[in-house]
């Protein structure tokens, strides 16, 4: 499985939220969940993703996620409801209400994957309300292992839905996505 060390009881590893990116504590308008400057596609919401939520809000996933076909692998993916109006769905006064449950999608931007020339790549956006620092980075770059674990089987997806609000927005790539068996 993705992520595991190997051996018996190996433990896998788990998002560490020890403080936000420094781009997002200097954020004043909560421009990548918010409604200024929606310029962002929704997140992207794995099978764990929906379960997690659903689990801690009680709501069916149909009450907080769209579905939608992706005609790279013809299956259907979800992605969490959001306006240009309101913004994210679970947006309350600039304050994330499920912050501590946020999809993987949320827990990595602006760090992203892509398929590029037929490879998964992990990217950095250059989103124009994130800058990143070097701490950020890192803090990034370590959450690439436990993400991995949470996608699993759904890197395919991931990597190839079309995200058409995502295509303006630059980005460099960081590193080939290591699979580890």
């Amino acid at each position: 499985m993705h992520g595991e060390h190997g051996g018996f009881g190996a433990a896998k590893p788990e998002f560490h939220d020890s403080g936000s990116l420094d781009a997002c504590s200097k954020c004043e308008n909560v421009s990548c969940c918010g409604r200024k400057g929606w310029t962002i596609t929704p997140p992207y919401l794995t099978s764990r993703d929906v379960a997690r939520i659903a689990q801690r809000t009680g709501l069916e996933a149909d009450n907080f996620s769209d579905v939608v076909m992706n005609p790279h692998t013809g299956n259907a993916v979800r992605f969490l409801k959001a306006s240009a109006k309101e913004g994210c769905h679970f947006l309350e006064a600039g304050k994330c209400k499920i912050h501590d449950s946020r999809p993987v999608d949320c827990r990595l931007f602006p760090l992203d994957m892509k398929q590029i020339g037929g490879e998964l790549k992990w990217v950095i956006y250059n989103y124009q309300h994130c800058e990143l620092s070097e701490r950020d980075t890192g803090l990034l770059v370590e959450q690439i292992a436990p993400a991995l674990d949470i996608l699993a089987g759904e890197l395919l997806d991931y990597a190839t839905v079309p995200l058409p609000a995502m295509t303006e927005i630059k980005y460099k790539v960081l590193m080939p996505v290591a699979i580890v068996s």
